[in-house]
């Protein structure tokens, strides 16, 4: 048969073929070799960047690794213990950069912290970093460090408490190990999309749960630990409260026995030695105080002078005492920088402000910190200087304190600043304006603000100009318990309070939250506000809450808690009062008012004033101090005053705190009135 063109057969066509297949072998061998050599260039590629970056992993770590061993695990503190822990969790927590978090740790100052923290503290440190360094790619890197960080927050989350801590002793921390087993679960399959970017995860992943069950077992020991020293703690505190130093003492020795190198409960302990006084305790005080207040021990100079000046008082030591106070009142603002840190342990503790004795706890730790109450350096130089009679002095060292407070923005603080003031200066600081109750708030809900915001202002019915003042308007929510408030500084300073009118502060927000819950104007319990000036500073209240805290009064003294030696002072000055009162009638327009002038010297009760005129009563409508006279006008009892009749017997009631006190007045023989006398009610 003949070839068919273009056949392939005979020997010439094998020829080609086997040319054919050759050339496809040759080309199907370079394809294998060039993809071996991409291949391996490739792993030869991703070997050099897992080099590189286990290189970069080991910088990246390096410091606060070598910070965590460099740390000597001696001189154990449990208060900075608990704090560290706290700040480096919460660090943790909110810090979505592997850098800055790394860079945090490696500035801490990990001295007081025991070794097995530490340790636990690196193992973590040491799993996140093998994971982080099999990380080439950018966005696995941050998912390492995302996954990882969510991985221990997982284990502290399951730590659990049983009891009850810090005001009962039976609490206990421990690891629930079946809820870490199913958060974690739960974990990995939130974090399924994270995973699938990191490399080597699920090697990693075990050494990375045990490390971090093992730093959570650590970390709940510890707390334990804490809430132990604590308890005792709280106890001295609420010793201190009632006045029972010798309690308070062996509370405070007992929470150093559990904890030497702590500060708060040696604070506690020198104070109550000081309150109790004698020779040897003074003594023992002296030594407690020494290396804090010489900065050898830190973290307390401040409250130390503040203390070691209380305690050259009692030794009458006066001039030391003022060194301290005055050089407590330089350290104070750095003490305070503690308070503001969101990682200080009390507010770990949170849950102390729901019950009053626990919120007095916060409250008095919290003096300490920043120099409020009986640790205000500056209130205390005004006691020095009162006690020597100087009073401009001692309204000098009141401003000063105050305006300390105004300019670190504490307003939570001033309440117990203007307790302890008036119980520890009495009579010499409520002298310094003694117009108080002439004072009234008015605080009316903004229609621009939906009612959220109120509108506050202060009738100044004094004769005196308050210069330079800021209001701070306390709030107490549904809730909160009596006395607690809640503070919001007022829109704006003003240059002055002019008397005989009303001034503007503007408005305030007062959304808040309490207890965690959202709290807004309409639930408002009460109301009341301070008024921080040059003169002095000031409680102002509503009219509203003035007449409520006159009927608490009332029923106070007929439970039978009257000071017999008070009433009598007071009667005694409403009675001195009484002669110098002068009752006129005024002419109207439309009808006459009754006009009464008293001594200023009646400002000292806080009175509210009421005429009974015949068989009615009459409010003051006016009601002002001029010069040296409380003048008030009672409008409405014109029909009662009749020209052609002698006048009506009178009674002018003063009702205070201090009692109620009625001055009675009858027809006199100028056809006007004549002061009977005086007596004291209820």
């Amino acid at each position: 048969m003949p070839d068919t063109p273009g056949a392939t057969s005979g020997p010439s066509g094998h020829r080609q073929v086997a040319g054919c297949l050759k050339a496809v072998g040759i080309t199907g061998a370079a394809c294998v070799l060039v993809a071996g050599l991409v291949f391996g260039w490739l792993r030869y590629q991703d070997s050099v960047a897992l080099e590189a970056q286990g290189r970069a992993a080991e910088a990246a770590f390096a410091p606060a690794r070598d910070r965590l061993a460099a740390a000597s695990g001696e001189e154990f503190d449990i208060d900075r213990t608990v704090r560290i822990l706290h700040q480096v969790d919460e660090a943790m927590r909110h810090q979505d950069d592997v850098h800055t978090f790394l860079a945090g740790v490696a500035a801490e100052d990990w001295r007081g912290v025991p070794r097995d923290v530490l340790e636990a503290r690196s193992a973590l440190l040491d799993a996140q970093m093998k994971l982080y360094a099999k990380q080439t790619e950018l966005d696995a890197q941050e998912a390492s460090w995302t996954f990882s960080r969510d991985v221990v927050l997982t284990t502290l989350s399951v730590v659990t408490v049983n009891g009850e801590g810090g005001l009962t002793p039976d609490a206990s921390f421990h690891v629930d190990p079946t809820a870490a087993e199913r958060r974690l679960t739960e974990l990995r399959s939130e974090a399924a999309e994270r995973r699938a970017l990191l490399r080597d995860v699920d090697a990693l992943e075990r050494e990375l749960i045990e490390a971090s069950m093992a730093y959570a077992g650590i970390w709940a020991h510890y707390f334990e630990e804490y809430d132990r020293v604590s308890y005792h703690r709280d106890r001295a505190w609420l010793a201190m409260g009632r006045n029972d130093w010798p309690d308070a003492e062996t509370e405070a020795r007992a929470a150093i026995a559990l904890a030497p190198r702590e500060r708060e409960a040696h604070m506690l302990l020198a104070q109550s030695l000081i309150a109790q006084g004698g020779p040897e305790r003074l003594d023992e005080a002296a030594r407690l105080l020494e290396p804090f207040a010489t900065g050898e021990r830190p973290g307390a100079m401040a409250p130390a002078l503040l203390l070691r000046g209380t305690l050259h008082t009692a030794r009458g030591e006066r001039d030391l005492a003022r060194n301290d106070f005055a050089h407590a009142a330089l350290a104070y603002p750095t003490q305070a920088a503690q308070l503001d840190d969101v990682l200080d342990p009390y507010r770990m503790r949170s849950s102390l402000r729901k019950s009053r004795s626990g919120a007095g706890i916060v409250a008095s730790y919290s003096a300490t910190m920043v120099g409020a109450g009986a640790y205000s350096p500056e209130l205390q130089l005004a006691r020095l200087a009162f006690d020597q009679g100087d009073r401009e002095g001692g309204r000098a060292a009141v401003v000063d304190h105050f305006e300390r407070r105004r300019a670190q923005q504490q307003w939570d603080y001033i309440l117990t600043d203007l307790a302890w003031a008036g119980d520890l200066l009495g009579d010499d600081f409520r002298a310094i304006f003694p117009e108080e109750d002439w004072l009234d708030l008015h605080a009316e809900t903004s229609l621009l603000g939906m009612g959220k915001e109120l509108t506050l202002s202060v009738d100044n019915r004094s004769q005196h100009t308050l210069k330079n003042a800021a209001l701070v308007l306390c709030v107490r929510f549904t809730d909160m318990l009596g006395g607690d408030y809640v503070t919001f500084a007022g829109e704006r300073t003003v240059p002055e309070v002019a008397p005989h009118a009303t001034t503007s502060f503007g408005n305030v927000d007062v959304d808040t939250e309490v207890f965690g819950q959202p709290r807004t104007e309409s639930e408002i319990v009460e109301l009341r506000a301070i008024l921080v000036t040059d003169t002095g500073v000031l409680w102002v209240d509503t009219e509203k809450y003035k007449a409520e805290r006159l009927a608490a009064a009332r029923v106070e003294r007929r439970s039978g808690s009257r000071d017999a030696a008070e009433v009598s002072r007071w009667s005694r000055l409403v009675e001195e009062a009484g002669r110098e009162t002068r009752i006129h009638r005024e002419s109207g327009l439309v009808q006459d008012s009754l006009d009464v002038e008293l001594p200023a010297s009646l400002v000292w009760l806080r009175p509210r004033f009421t005429l009974r005129y015949g068989d009615a009563t009459f409010e003051a409508a006016s009601n002002v101090v001029e010069g040296d006279k409380i003048k008030l006008r009672f409008q409405g009892i014109g029909s009662l005053l009749t020209r052609d009749a002698p006048p009506l017997a009178a009674d002018l009631r003063c009702e205070s705190v201090f009692g109620t006190f009625v001055l009675s007045f009858g027809p006199g023989a100028d056809g006007g009135w004549s002061f009977l006398g005086a007596r004291a009610e209820d």
